[in-house]
């Protein structure tokens, strides 16, 4: 299955406004954490999301839109999705 990161910015959101959008994006399996090598958990950046989906790229950020932008009051939300190549990915993120 596709791995993707997802990054998403809110503009004049509330923290219960976040709270909804890292709820929606677990429920679409693209969350706040990342499992190294050795199965250790990693946060992702602020606003940055990491999983697998079935979905195409374009389909993950339209679904993504859909939920975001009634979250983010004073414009639309900032969305930038791409797939990470066969698992290919490198970081030096804080654990979970």
């Amino acid at each position: 299955m596709p791995q993707y990161l997802v990054r998403v910015e809110l503009f004049g959101a509330s923290s219960e406004n976040y709270e909804r959008l890292h709820a929606n994006m677990d429920a679409i399996g693209i969350g706040r954490e990342i499992v190294f090598a050795g199965g250790v958990k990693h946060l992702m950046p602020a606003g940055t999301y990491f999983g697998s989906s079935t979905l195409g790229v374009e389909s993950v950020r339209d679904r993504v839109k859909t939920f975001a932008n009634p979250l983010s009051p004073d414009r639309s939300a900032a969305i930038f999705a791409c797939q990470v190549k066969d698992g290919e990915w490198s970081a030096f993120l804080y654990p979970a």
